[in-house]
């Protein structure tokens, strides 16, 4: 018996101990892991200002979440954005002592490696590169770490180019949210397909992308996360998940509920593994599978099939953001001149104020979906970057000119072009210029008189104007010189009633709407402009969501009614001048008035539109239309360093026709983009290069191409943020912020395509005005025409130039616009004795170290299509 019953006795203990074995934390656990980061989307400035964000919002969530990992060992935690950690670092300085702290111990992973999570259409191609070249450099410096992980969970679509820019910043993986989201509208939806996926730019970089399966502020629920993984599963054969867990912005990140079923989850037999993680090392897991070679690859833009509004809303953040890109690259320029004759390089008066134009680049901010006071905020960061930037140009400017010998017959004025190529453009000069002068003439560097024309404003003399040719990246010295009479020109300009003719181009302008009936180029009998339908024609949509306010009316659109402005108050010639002819149209709408110039050059090849804008509508949407005379299925438009195709959004079905950029035929996502962003031009040419029209502006970022009409997104009037909110309004005049909208665009009839016209050059050219300065008469020994790099050919441009950040280099920024493989040349004051690449990082880590041949003062470098390469240039 007594066997028996150790018989007994041992069976039950091994019984025991196989169930024990069963049970034990990762033993025969059902397959599949997932991997938790702890993080709080904190919109730097949103829905509050940003003091709001520093004082408490960030901070609070900080101290929970040091709080959190301090009670949870082995708990990640992961914060984007330099710009937060900065404020950290000078306000909370406790608080940043312990993030630096847990970043060595690998508790926080430090994300994203740029300023701010912000908007990829609208900022340029060098801002978002300095987005991440100061805040890696932040990074490391204050961390000693190399963020390779991009992050941006909440901004509205992705450009095409990003992960070339990704890539040669270093950073190889990219965490994003809302490729899922939809607009009711889209019926049926059209989902994006892929949660991991390798993202490919044009010029074939790649960075491997996760597109979260649920959203970026996770609550940590086991049924949820189960479908998760499996979605995950089923889309890309991956049984390894990231969720980002949290709750954002005033939530505090990381709650204690959340931590308690997260280490439940751990120790759940039943449960897939659970586990902390840094983002960084789940995708280097992911990479390291075999199934990741296999990954979809999505060359082409990210595109969001929602908040397309934002392409347009708050356009003075837009047009403010834009100009002082211009402003902070022409300063860089022209301090690498001034720093030859002694002047210190500005550099760190420089990166302070590209940090105020970062910071206004937060997806929210300026997309136009913030709140009232952050643009108010905003006016005052825009006007410190004119007023800090416009000094420091105005002293580069005065230390080269003192060194120019300005001594000769009359008044010297140097005329400075920032752009690193010839061009002629027009100058325009203050009455200040031509002081106690009664007659005079205008003569180049070579003494050749040059024609001019007074601007009148009641009866005296508001400015004059003429054309000037300037070498690249350098200055032309005219001269104003005093005669007995007044000189007599002769123009190409010949003015017949409404029609306005050049020795390029001639324009008839429609007596009764004001639009554009007819545009011809000389040599060329075709109108580029359907008659029937007549260009340039300003429209005013309904814009309101069916049950307004709700519906996020300062993000998305909602298109009703379209109001042609096709009756002028009244059409006038204004201006008739050997220079150019102005022809005057008003007209209004409600309680809106339009001013607007149409105006033609002597000499030039496109017609300028000056626009004006008093504006007081409310769920009103502005837009300028462009029907084009002939056929194509598809636009271009520039993008970041790039350019991109995107097809009639109209078409039901393939119409047989492929892409160049990005070579691909017809999707039915392409039905989704009503509305798409662009930078400085769009062009539609027909559908054989033939010939086509280029359309510039010099502030908008918003376009819509449907039936072979081109339409340029000019002004909107949404209600701002969501029901419950005080009762703002976007864009409207009576805003001191805001005031008159005054817009410009040009439209260039042209043979060929639109990489035949040189559109990047001409779009940067419409956004670069001249510089012109008065100098006083003295010696130098600098000469009447001075040029310090010109780049050719014209499909390769230069936009930036700088002083290295840990050199005394020159920092030199290219890229091939065209879609093609090109040699560029780069010609110089003086003679390099080093010209290598470098990543736009400056660090020699991300791209092959190729040296190129330098001959005399000139440096060639052989481009790939649309590649952005970053030369240093040592002398």
């Amino acid at each position: 018996m007594s066997r028996f019953r150790s018989y007994i006795c041992v069976i039950i203990l091994v019984i025991s101990l196989l169930g024990l074995s069963a049970r034990m934390p990762g033993q025969n656990k059902p397959p599949g892991e997932i991997d938790l980061v702890g993080y709080a989307h904190t919109d730097l400035s949103w829905l509050w200002p940003r003091s709001e964000t520093i004082h408490e919002v960030l901070p609070l969530t900080i101290e929970s979440v040091l709080k959190m990992i301090k009670e949870h060992p082995g708990m990640v935690y992961a914060m984007s954005a330099a710009q937060a950690y900065k404020w950290m670092e000078r306000y909370y300085p406790n608080l940043f002592a312990q993030i630096k702290q847990k970043v060595a111990s690998g508790e926080w992973e430090v994300v994203g490696g740029s300023w701010t999570e912000h908007s990829t259409n609208i900022p340029s191609g060098e801002s978002l590169i300095r987005q991440h070249l100061y805040a890696k450099r932040y990074f490391k410096d204050k961390f000693g770490v190399d963020v390779k992980v991009g992050w941006l969970p909440d901004s509205f679509g992705f450009n095409w180019n990003l992960p070339q820019i990704y890539r040669k910043c270093g950073i190889d993986y990219f965490v994003t949210h809302k490729l899922k989201w939809q607009i009711e509208r889209n019926n049926p939806p059209v989902p994006f397909p892929y949660h991991l996926f390798w993202w490919e730019g044009p010029d074939g970089s790649r960075v491997l992308a996760f597109h979260t399966v649920g959203g970026y502020s996770q609550p940590v629920k086991p049924d949820q996360m189960l479908e998760y993984l499996k979605t995950l599963e089923d889309s890309a054969h991956v049984d390894k998940l990231l969720i980002l867990y949290g709750k954002g912005d005033h939530g505090g990140g990381p709650m204690p509920d959340m931590m308690d079923r997260a280490v439940t989850l751990m120790h759940d037999p039943d449960f897939p593994t659970v586990r902390f993680s840094k983002a960084l090392d789940y995708f280097h897991e992911i990479q390291a599978l075999p199934e990741s070679r296999d990954f979809p690859t999505v060359d082409d833009e990210l595109y969001v099939k929602t908040h397309r509004g934002t392409f347009t809303t708050d356009s003075q953040v837009k047009r403010d953001n834009r100009r002082s890109e211009v402003l902070l690259m022409n300063v860089e320029k022209f301090s690498l001149l001034a720093a030859q004759f002694g002047q210190p390089y500005p550099q760190a008066d420089l990166q302070k104020l590209w940090e105020k134009v970062l910071f206004g680049q937060v997806h929210d901010n300026i997309d136009g979906s913030a709140e009232a006071e952050v643009y108010r905020d905003a006016a005052t960061d825009y006007g410190d970057i004119r007023l800090g930037g416009g000094k420091l140009l105005d002293s580069t400017l005065a230390t080269v000119a003192k060194h120019v010998n300005t001594q000769g017959e009359g008044r010297a004025v140097l005329i400075f072009n920032s752009l690193p190529w010839d061009r002629t453009g027009i100058v325009s000069l203050d009455p200040e210029y031509f002081a106690g002068l009664d007659h005079f003439k205008i003569v180049d560097a070579t003494g050749k008189s040059v024609t001019y024309q007074n601007e009148t404003e009641e009866g005296e003399t508001h400015k004059v104007i003429f054309a000037a040719t300037v070498p690249g990246m350098g200055y032309e010295e005219y001269r104003i010189v005093p005669i007995q009479e007044s000189p007599k020109f002769s123009s190409d300009l010949v003015i017949s009633g409404l029609t306005l003719a050049n020795d390029k181009i001639a324009a008839v302008i429609d007596p009764e709407s004001g639009n554009l009936k007819s545009l011809k180029k000389k040599g060329m009998e075709m109108n580029f402009l359907r008659e029937d339908n007549p260009g340039a024609a300003l429209e005013v949509w309904e814009d309101k969501p069916p049950k307004a306010p709700a519906g996020e009316p300062a993000w998305n659109i909602y298109l009703g009614a379209d109001n042609k402005l096709d009756k002028a108050d009244s059409v006038i010639l204004t201006e008739s001048g050997p220079v150019r002819a102005v022809v005057q149209i008003k007209k209004h709408f409600g309680d809106s008035k339009f001013v607007e110039n149409i105006v033609l050059y002597s000499h030039s090849d496109r017609v300028d539109f000056e626009l004006s804008v008093d504006w007081h509508e409310k769920y009103r949407f502005a837009k300028v239309a462009f029907p084009a005379n002939f056929k194509n299925v598809y636009a271009t438009y520039e993008i970041p360093y790039a350019a991109i195709q995107r097809y009639d959004w109209t078409l039901t079905e393939d119409p047989g026709i492929r892409m160049m950029a990005p070579p691909r035929g017809w999707e039915i996502a392409d039905r989704t983009k009503f509305e798409v962003a662009g930078q400085r031009w769009a062009d539609v040419s027909n559908q054989a290069g033939d010939f086509g029209l280029t359309l510039l502006n010099d502030s908008k970022y918003g376009y819509s191409y449907q039936e072979n009409i081109l339409r340029l997104s000019l002004i909107r009037g949404p209600r701002r943020g969501y029901p419950g909110m005080p009762d703002t309004w976007s864009d409207q005049s009576d805003d001191p912020i805001v005031g008159i909208h005054h817009i410009k665009y040009a439209l260039i009839p042209h043979r060929g395509d639109w990489q035949d016209v040189d559109a990047t050059r001409r779009g940067a050219e419409f956004n670069t005005p001249f510089l012109p300065r008065p100098e006083a008469s003295h010696a130098g020994q600098l000469s009447a025409s001075f040029t310090e790099l010109e780049v050719s050919p014209p499909s390769v441009v230069v936009e930036s130039v700088k002083k290295a950040e840990d050199s005394n280099e020159f920092i030199v920024r290219l890229y091939e616009t065209a879609d093609k493989p090109a040699t560029a040349i780069l010609n110089f004051h003086r003679s390099p004795r080093l010209a290598r690449e470098t990543d736009m990082m400056e660090w020699d880590k991300y791209v092959p170290l190729n040296s190129f041949p330098i001959k005399g003062s000139s440096v060639t470098v052989p481009v790939k299509p649309f590649e952005i390469k970053t030369i240093r240039v040592g002398f």
